[in-house]
C-alpha cells in the first residue's frame, strides 16, 4: 500500500500522504496551497463556487486523458492520484489574463466576485471539451445548472461565455481551442517526455514537493486497489470496519454519513469502466453520469431498440449540476438510495423502469444479477459486495418511457415527486390503447413506496383510452398514494395531486391525438428556450469617465483568483474557531459541557460567557437591545451560540463544537411565525399608528369595499462568502479583519466584549463576498466570538463559518403577516385603506423594518386616508435583519397586493386601477411631502407601449383559451421609490502622491459587489480631471473612516461620492494657484511642483446630510415600471418567466454598467424571494431545517427571465442627487412582486376553467411550485381526454 499520493497542481507535483483521507480536495488547495481563488461555501456540491478543472488519464482507454470540471469540495485528495488539476490561478492572472477572463471581465460578469473562480474553472472546462462547432450556446447554457450567483442575476455571465460559441455572432473563435493558445492538449504528445499530455508540465526542480502538514489527526486507512481481485479482497479483509467505497464521492454532499474507519477508492479498477452494446447494454459501476448521459444518448441513436435511452439520458441531465454529475458515479446513487430509502433517486427511478438488472459482487465467484429494487433490500455486508455493473435490455417501438422530475427551482434540486412511467402499448384496435407490463414509478413519496402495485395491476389489459379505465386508475392510484409529512419537503397533499397529474399526463400521451388539443397541452414539461437580454443604458461621453460604462475596477482580479477576501486569510500560527450552538429554543440552560469537545484531537479552548472579560453583548449601542455574544442562561433560538470552540484547524473547532453538550429545562414550544405571536400575545413595545384623514369613515362611505389578509414569507442572504472574521492580538489592543457592512458597529462590540477602550481596536475590511444587509449589524456575533477567543490563546484566530451553521445562526428578511381594508370608486379610485402589519422580528426588534410602510407603502398611489398599525412580533427565530430592500419591498408588495384586489373586484386590468390613483406634482404623500418630480404616470404610459403590453395581454388570453393546463399571466408593477439620506453619515480621505501625482481614496463604505470603488474612483477622476487609472481605492479602516455608518440602504455609493467631491474641493484649491502658474504642465509635474511647494495633498470630508421640512425625510424619489411575463403548466406548478422588461431612474447614471448589473441582480434576488426562496422551521424545537443548498433554493441560471431586457430611463437627472444621479441596487427589487400578480393572472385563468376564479382568492408568497399547483385547484375529476 503507497504511503502517499502524486497531485499535480498547476504544473507543480506534491506528494500527499496518506493520512490526508479525509481532507478534501478545496482544504489542500486553500489550507495548504494556499490557492484562495478557488472558493469554498456549501460544502456540498451545491453552489459550484468551488469548482476546479481536472485532467487524469482514462482507466478504461490507454492513452485518453478525462477533462472535467469537478466540485473540489466534494472530492478527497487523495483520490487525486495521478491527475492534474488546474485551479483559477493556472489558467491567467492580471498580467496576462486568459481569454475567458477577459471575456467575463468585458460583460461585467463579477460583483461581489466570490462565485468568479467557478464560474471560470467550469467555462474552461467546457472550452476543454469541446472544440470547434460542437461548443453551442445551449451547451453554454446547459453546463451552468451548478454554479450559483447572488450578485449578477447570472444574464451578464451567460452572455461572456456565450461569446465562445460556435452559433454565437461574432464567436470568440480563438478562444474555443484553447490547446492552440497553450501548446497543449490531451491526446498531444509531449515533446520532452513522450507521454500524453495533461494541458501542463511538472517544474522538474519543484518536482515531488511533500505536504508534510498533517491537518487531520484522525485518519482513516486509504487504499486505492488497480484490479477487482484486489478490492474484494481488501473488502473482506475490513469486515467490521465501517468502509466508504470512494468513486465520484459527492454522497457527502447530501448525507453526512461519516466518520468511517477505511475508505477504498475504485478509480482505477479499469473494470468498473465497462460500456458496452449489445443484446444487453452493459455499463460499469464506476461510470460518472456525465459519461452514462452521453453513452446513453449515442447508444440511443445508433439501435432502435435502446432508443428508449434517449428518455434515461435527458433525465439524468436533471441530477444536481454539471461539475456534480462529472464525478458522481450512477452506482454511487443506488447504494445511496440503499442507505437511505427516503432519497428520491433518480438513477434508480430510471434504471428500475427500464428492468435494469444490476450485477453486485463480492469475488469472481460470488455474483448475483438483481433488480434496481432488490437491490434495496440485498444483504451487501456480509459477505461484502460490490456494484459491478448493470445491463438494459432492448425494448421494442411499442413500449413508451417518460421520466418526470418536479423540482422547488428549474435545475440543480433533488425531486419534489419524480416518476418513471412504461407501458408496452397494443393499438392493433383502432381508437383503443391496450396496455401491458406496465410500471409506474414514484420518488419521494415515502421511504418504501416505489411501485404504485395495485394501479399497475388495474391497467394490465385494459384499454387506457376508454376514459372509465383513466378515471379507475386516477382513482386508484389517487388512493394509492399516501406520502409522509416530511418539513421542508412536498406536503403529502401536493404529492398525491401531483403524482395522479403526472400519470394524467402520460396517459395523455399515449392516446395522443385521440383526446381533445386544449387537454394534450398538458404533455411534456415547459419548453425553454436559449435565454437573452438586452441592456439599454444613456452615457455622456463629455463626461467621462464619469457615466463612462466600464468593468468594475476589481472585476479582473476577481476573475483571476487574484482578490482577496477576508475568508481567503491564513497563515501557520492561526488557530480556527467555531460556535457551539443551542439545538432548541425557548429553554432555559442548565448546563454546558465541554469534556468530549475538548477530547477531540486539535481542540484547543471552549469558551463560554462565564470567560467574557467584557460585556456579554455584541450591540454597542446602549439604546438598542442587548444581544449576547454567548447565551448564559437561556436559549432564546435555535442556532443561538453557547460557546466558542478553538481549533488548530477548522475541522477540529467545527467537530469539537458539535461534541460541547447542552442541557436545557423549562423548554416551551417556540413561537415561530407572527400568526403564533398573534396567538401568544408575543410583541415588541408598541408602536404610534400612522392616521392620515379618517380611514374608517372613508371606508364605510366608499361605493365598494375589499377586506382580506396576505402573508409574506422570509429570505435568506445567501451571500456566497459566508461571515468571516480574523481576530489579531496586537501589543496594544486587536487588529480585526471583519467581513462587515458596519466597520464602527464591529469596533464598539468587539471593544465592549473585551472590555477595553474602543481605539484599542483597529478594524478594516477591502472586500467582502456579498452582503445584502445580512452583514451590517450581524457580523459582530462572529467578529466578537473571533476576538474572545483571539483574546482567550493570545493567537490570531480565524473564524469563517459553514454555510449551515451561518444560516441557523444569522437572522434574515422579516416574515410579514397584513390584515387590510380598502374603500374605493367604480373607477377603483381609493378613498381609505386600513392595514394592520405584522413584522416576525425574532428574538430583537432593534433592525425591524416595519415602519417603512409609512415611507414607501402608498407607492405611487394617492389615498386621502390612512390608518395603518405596526406591530413588532417576538418569535424565537434569530433577530432578523436588513435584507436587500428592507420594509421597501415588503410594503410596495403590500399595497400593489390591495390594488391588484381591488382590479379583480371590478374586473378591470390592474395597470389601469393603478394608473387612476397616480399622484400627480403638488400632491402630498405618505410622508406628508409635496411631489415636485413625479414622472411616474409619463413613464407608465411610455413603457406600456414600448413592453406592447396591450397586445401580450391579447396574446395571453389567447393562449389561455386554447390550452386547458397551460395557462399565460402578465402583470405591471409601477414604483416610487423615496431616497433617504438622513441619518447617514460617512466620509473620504483621500491622498495625493508625489512622484507620479497617483490617488489613493479610503472612504467609509464597504464594497461588497455593489461596485461602490468604481463609482468612487470614477467621481474622483472627474473632479480631479485626470485619467481613471491614476486612482486607487483602499481598504476601509477605522482610523481614516472612524465612526462611518454602515454600507446600505443603497444611499452610501452616492454619499461618499459626495464625500470625495468635497476632497477634491479642497484638494483643488489648494492645487490651482500652482495649476495656475504652469498652463501646460502634465498633472504629475503640477503634483510634483506642489510638493515641493509644502503643499497639503491630502484631504479628508465628512458627509453628515440633514434636510427638514418638505425635503425630509425623502430627499429625491427614483421611478421604475416592470411588466412580468409567465407560463405555468397547471398540473404540476413549475412556472417560467418568458419575458420580463425593466425600466429604471438612475437619473445620470454615474457608471451604468454597474447601474445595469445592480439592477438584474436586484431583479433575480427578488424572483427568488417571491419564488423559490422558502424557509421551514422543526416546529417543536425552532431549528431551521432549510439550511442548506439541499433544502434552499435560490434562483438559478434558468430561474432568471428568458427574455430580460433593462433600460435605464433616458434623458434623465436629479438636481437633488449627487452628480446629477439616482440610488440603484434596491429599488429593482421592489418591483419584483411583479412576478406573483403574472403568476396569479395565470392561476385565474386556471381556476376559470372550472368557475373558481371570479372571487378574489388569496395567494401567499413565495409562490412555490407547490403553491402555484395547489391554488389552481387541480382534481382528478378534472382529469379527462374532452
Amino acid at each position: 500500500m503507497a504511503t502517499a499520493v502524486v497531485v499535480t497542481v498547476n504544473g507543480l507535483q506534491y506528494q500527499v500522504p496518506n493520512t490526508y483521507g479525509e481532507i478534501s480536495l478545496n482544504e489542500f488547495l486553500r489550507k495548504n496551497l494556499l490557492l484562495t481563488g478557488t472558493k469554498v461555501m456549501c460544502r456540498e456540491g451545491g453552489c459550484g463556487i468551488c469548482v476546479v478543472y481536472v485532467e487524469y488519464p482514462d482507466p478504461s482507454q490507454q492513452g485518453v486523458v478525462v477533462q472535467r470540471s469537478i466540485n473540489s469540495c466534494l472530492c478527497p485528495v487523495l483520490s487525486c492520484d495521478g491527475w492534474s488539476i488546474t485551479t483559477v490561478e493556472g489558467t491567467g492572472n492580471r498580467v496576462t489574463p486568459s481569454p475567458i477572463q477577459q471575456q467575463l471581465t468585458k460583460h461585467y460578469g463579477t460583483q461581489c466576485g466570490y462565485c468568479t473562480s467557478g464560474m471560470i474553472m467550469n467555462m474552461h472546462g467546457l472550452t476543454k471539451k469541446y472544440n470547434g462547432s460542437a461548443l453551442t450556446k445551449q451547451i453554454v447554457e446547459d453546463s451552468f445548472d451548478g454554479n450559483m450567483c447572488r450578485c449578477t442575476g447570472y444574464r451578464p455571465i451567460l452572455d461572456a461565455f456565450k461569446t465562445f460559441a460556435s452559433d454565437s455572432k461574432p464567436a470568440c473563435h480563438a478562444v474555443v481551442d484553447l490547446e492552440d493558445i497553450s501548446g497543449q492538449g490531451p491526446g498531444v504528445k509531449c515533446p520532452t517526455t513522450g507521454e500524453t499530455c495533461f494541458g501542463t508540465c511538472p517544474k522538474p526542480h519543484e518536482s515531488q514537493m511533500a505536504i508534510t502538514n498533517p491537518i487531520n489527526l484522525q485518519a482513516a486507512s486509504w487504499d486505492q486497489p488497480k484490479t477487482l481481485t484486489e478490492l474484494y479482497s481488501r473488502m473482506a479483509a475490513l469486515a467490521g470496519k465501517r468502509l466508504f467505497l470512494v468513486a465520484g464521492h459527492t454522497s457527502p454532499g447530501v448525507y453526512k454519513d461519516g466518520p468511517y474507519d477505511a475508505y477504498i477508492d475504485t478509480k482505477k479498477i479499469s473494470d468498473l469502466y465497462l460500456k458496452r452494446v449489445a443484446s444487453t447494454t452493459f455499463i460499469g459501476a464506476n461510470v460518472t453520469m456525465t459519461d452514462t448521459i452521453d453513452f446513453f444518448s449515442q447508444t440511443a441513436t445508433s439501435n432502435p431498440r435502446f432508443s428508449y435511452l434517449a428518455a434515461v439520458a435527458g433525465h439524468i441531465k436533471k441530477i444536481a449540476g454539471t461539475p456534480v454529475r462529472n464525478a458522481a458515479t450512477w452506482a454511487g446513487s443506488l447504494m445511496l438510495k440503499r442507505t437511505h430509502p427516503e432519497f428520491p433517486s433518480d438513477i434508480f427511478l430510471c434504471f428500475e423502469v427500464a428492468n435494469a438488472l444490476i450485477t453486485v459482487q463480492s469475488s469472481d465467484t460470488d455474483k448475483l444479477v438483481i433488480s434496481p429494487l432488490a437491490l434495496l433490500t440485498t444483504n451487501m455486508d456480509s459477505p461484502r459486495r460490490v456494484i459491478t455493473s448493470a445491463g438494459f435490455p432492448g425494448f421494442d417501438a411499442n413500449v413508451l418511457f417518460r421520466l418526470y422530475k418536479i423540482m422547488p427551482r428549474s435545475q440543480n434540486a433533488h425531486a419534489l415527486v419524480n416518476a418513471a412511467f412504461r407501458a408496452q402499448v397494443d393499438r392493433s384496435q383502432p381508437g383503443k390503447f391496450v396496455i401491458g407490463s406496465p410500471a409506474l414509478i414514484f420518488g419521494n413519496i415515502t421511504g418504501s413506496f416505489n411501485h404504485a402495485t395495485l394501479t399497475e395491476n388495474y391497467l394490465k389489459g385494459k384499454d387506457i383510452g376508454d376514459a372509465t379505465v383513466l378515471a379507475g386508475a386516477l382513482k386508484i392510484l389517487h388512493d394509492e398514494i399516501k406520502a409522509d409529512d416530511v418539513p421542508a419537503e412536498a406536503t403529502p397533499a401536493y404529492k398525491q395531486s401531483l403524482s395522479c397529474s403526472l400519470f394524467y399526463k402520460f396517459a395523455l400521451e399515449i392516446v395522443g391525438n385521440s383526446a381533445n388539443s386544449r387537454f394534450r397541452s398538458a404533455v411534456g414539461s415547459l419548453s425553454r428556450p436559449i435565454s437573452s437580454g438586452t441592456q439599454d443604458f444613456p452615457t455622456n461621453a463629455s463626461n467621462y469617465p464619469l457615466t463612462q460604462p466600464i468593468p468594475k475596477l476589481e472585476s479582473l482580479v476577481q476573475c483571476t483568483g487574484e482578490a482577496k477576501y477576508i475568508s481567503d486569510t491564513d497563515s501557520g500560527t492561526m488557530l480556527y474557531a467555531a460556535f457551539a450552538v443551542a439545538e432548541r429554543g425557548n429553554a432555559d440552560i442548565v448546563k454546558i459541557d465541554s469534556t468530549d469537545a475538548m477530547k477531540y484531537p486539535g481542540v484547543v479552548k471552549v469558551l463560554t460567557a462565564m470567560d467574557i472579560p467584557g460585556v456579554n453583548n455584541i450591540n454597542p449601542n446602549a439604546n438598542v437591545d442587548q444581544e449576547e455574544a454567548l447565551a448564559s442562561a437561556k436559549a432564546l433560538f435555535a442556532g443561538q451560540p453557547v460557546a466558542v470552540v478553538v481549533g488548530s484547524s477548522q475541522t477540529a473547532a467545527e467537530e469539537g463544537a458539535k461534541l460541547v453538550k447542552v442541557t436545557y429545562a423549562n423548554a416551551q414550544t417556540p413561537i415561530l411565525t407572527c400568526r403564533d405571536a398573534i396567538d401568544a400575545k408575543s410583541f415588541f413595545p408598541s408602536i404610534p399608528d400612522m392616521v392620515i384623514g379618517d380611514a374608517p369613515t372613508a371606508i364605510k362611505n366608499a361605493p365598494s369595499r375589499v377586506k382580506g389578509v396576505l402573508e409574506i414569507g422570509s429570505q435568506m442572504h445567501f451571500y456566497m462568502e459566508t461571515q468571516a472574521a480574523v481576530c489579531t492580538p496586537t501589543d496594544d489592543g486587536m487588529d480585526v479583519e471583519s467581513g462587515t457592512q458596519w466597520v464602527d458597529w464591529v469596533q464598539g462590540g468587539v471593544a465592549q466584549c473585551l472590555g477595553v477602550k474602543k481605539n484599542l481596536i483597529n478594524v478594516s475590511v477591502k472586500r467582502i463576498g456579498g452582503a445584502y444587509g445580512g452583514k451590517i449589524s450581524r457580523g459582530n456575533i462572529i467578529a466578537c466570538g473571533a476576538a474572545l477567543a483571539a483574546h482567550a490563546v493570545n493567537k490570531p484566530v480565524k473564524m469563517f463559518q459553514s454555510l449551515w451553521d451561518s444560516a441557523k445562526m444569522i437572522g434574515k428578511r422579516n416574515p410579514y403577516y397584513v390584515e387590510y381594508e380598502a374603500g374605493f370608486d367604480a373607477n377603483g379610485k381609493l378613498a381609505g385603506i386600513i392595514t394592520n402589519v405584522y413584522a416576525n422580528c425574532g428574538q430583537t426588534a432593534t433592525e425591524s423594518p416595519v415602519s417603512a410602510v409609512t415611507l414607501w407603502g402608498d407607492n405611487g398611489y394617492n389615498c386621502p386616508n390612512w390608518k395603518v398599525s405596526m406591530t413588532n412580533c417576538k418569535t424565537n427565530l434569530p433577530a432578523n435583519t436588513w435584507t436587500r430592500a428592507p420594509g421597501s419591498t415588503e410594503s410596495i408588495f403590500f399595497i400593489e397586493y390591495i390594488m391588484e384586489h381591488i382590479a379583480q373586484t371590478l374586473g378591470k386590468p390592474s395597470i389601469d386601477v393603478k394608473r387612476a390613483n397616480f399622484y400627480k406634482n403638488g400632491d402630498r404623500t405618505i410622508t406628508g411631502q409635496p411631489l415636485k418630480d413625479f414622472t411616474l404616470a409619463e413613464l407608465t404610459d411610455s413603457f406600456l407601449t414600448s413592453a406592447s403590453y396591450r397586445q401580450r395581454l391579447q396574446d395571453a388570453a389567447t393562449f389561455n383559451l386554447n390550452n386547458r393546463w397551460r395557462k399565460r399571466g402578465i402583470s405591471v408593477t409601477p414604483m416610487k421609490y423615496g431616497s433617504t439620506w438622513n441619518g447617514n453619515n460617512f466620509n473620504c480621505f483621500i491622498s495625493i502622491f508625489h512622484s507620479g501625482g497617483t490617488v489613493a481614496v479610503s472612504h467609509g463604505g464597504v464594497e461588497m459587489g455593489q461596485g461602490i470603488n468604481t463609482k468612487v474612483a470614477q467621481v474622483v477622476a472627474y473632479e480631479l480631471g485626470i485619467p481613471l487609472d491614476l486612482v486607487s481605492i483602499k481598504p476601509n479602516f477605522s482610523l481614516t473612516n472612524a465612526n462611518a455608518n454602515s454600507t446600505g440602504g443603497s444611499v452610501t455609493s452616492e454619499l461618499v461620492s459626495l464625500a470625495a467631491i468635497n476632497c477634491c474641493s479642497q484638494l483643488k484649491a489648494r492645487i490651482d494657484p500652482i495649476k495656475n502658474t504652469m498652463p501646460n504642465a502634465s498633472w504629475s509635474d503640477i503634483i510634483e511642483a506642489c510638493f515641493v511647494k509644502t503643499i497639503d495633498l491630502s484631504a479628508r470630508s465628512w458627509i453628515a446630510p440633514k434636510t427638514t421640512g418638505d425635503d425630509a425625510p425623502v430627499n429625491y424619489n427614483t421611478y421604475g415600471v416592470t411588466c412580468t411575463e409567465v407560463e405555468l403548466d397547471v398540473l404540476t406548478g413549475e412556472h417560467q418567466i418568458t419575458r420580463m422588461d425593466v425600466i429604471h431612474d438612475c437619473g445620470e447614471s454615474m457608471s451604468p454598467l454597474v447601474d445595469v448589473g445592480q439592477i438584474e441582480g436586484a431583479i433575480v434576488m427578488g424572483l427568488g424571494y417571491y419564488t423559490s426562496e422558502e424557509l421551514v422551521y422543526e416546529k417543536t424545537t425552532g431549528a431551521l431545517v432549510t439550511y442548506s443548498t439541499w433544502k434552499y433554493k435560490p434562483p438559478t441560471t434558468k430561474d432568471i427571465p428568458i427574455d430580460f431586457r433593462v433600460q435605464i430611463l433616458q434623458n434623465s437627472s436629479n438636481p437633488s442627487g449627487v452628480l446629477r444621479s439616482k440610488l440603484v441596487a434596491e429599488p429593482p427589487l421592489c418591483m419584483t412582486c411583479s412576478v406573483v400578480f403574472a403568476l396569479r393572472e395565470a392561476i385565474k385563468a386556471a381556476r376559470d376553467e372550472i368557475s373558481q376564479g371570479h372571487d378574489w382568492f388569496q395567494i401567499n408568497a413565495p409562490m412555490t411550485v407547490e403553491k402555484v399547483q395547489q391554488y389552481c385547484l387541480p382534481d382528478i375529476a378534472q382529469f379527462t381526454y374532452n
